[in-house]
């Protein structure tokens, strides 16, 4: 696994892999050139989820999850990265929560690369909309903890089918993502909150 100093500008030889699926992830990192592809799956069983180029960026999972690595990434050419440590990455989300969902949006993108049936894609991404949605929602609507939201407001500010955003909420629970009485849903702490951002990894499938 190839490591950079926070910061630092890592290059990467064609072929040579960053790092693997399951292993720890203190970095993110942004292709400054070259291209790096993402895989997931062992074992001669792997499939691409996407290739990336310069300006894109990956890795991010695991700073917002602290997770092991969800895919291997392998440099398609001779690449130059640029490393972001947990600090600064913590820095940047607690300045820009907004950072936080264009990622997951991200995340849904790529998954709509995989092979997966029509039917299993569709439920996962009805999902992973749904679950960013609540957490933008909880963000916007409440300075503190603990904070309690209407699901069935939730709904009305969603778009899309309000038993979709029922059947969400009902497996957050489940999680461990607060508690529902009534129609009323509340998080308690932020540890319930960085459940709510695995279960949206999970959601990817990745």
């Amino acid at each position: 696994m190839a490591t950079a100093a926070q910061g630092e500008e890592l290059r990467i030889a064609k072929g040579a892999v960053l790092f693997r699926q399951g292993d720890p992830g203190d970095e993110m990192f942004v292709v400054s050139q070259g291209r790096i592809r993402l895989t997931i799956g062992k074992g001669g069983n792997e499939t691409e989820v996407n290739v990336l180029g310069p300006g894109e960026f990956f890795g991010e999972l695991s700073l917002l999850t602290g997770e092991p690595r969800s895919a291997t990434a392998t440099a398609v050419d001779d690449s130059r990265l640029l490393a972001i440590g947990r600090d600064v990455f913590t820095m940047l989300v607690q300045d820009d929560l907004d950072i936080v969902f264009r990622m997951f949006n991200i995340q849904g993108q790529r998954l709509r690369s995989t092979n997966v049936p029509l039917e299993e894609l569709a439920a996962r991404l009805g999902r992973v909309r749904v679950a960013a949605h609540c957490l933008r929602r909880l963000w916007q609507t409440g300075s503190g903890l603990p904070l309690t939201v209407d699901i069935d407001e939730l709904a009305k500010g969603f778009g899309g089918s309000p038993q979709a955003v029922e059947t969400t909420v009902h497996d957050l629970v489940q999680r461990g993502v607060g508690e529902l009485r009534e129609r009323a849903w509340t998080i308690h702490t932020r540890e319930q909150i960085d459940t709510l951002l695995v279960a949206l990894t999970d959601y990817t499938g990745t």
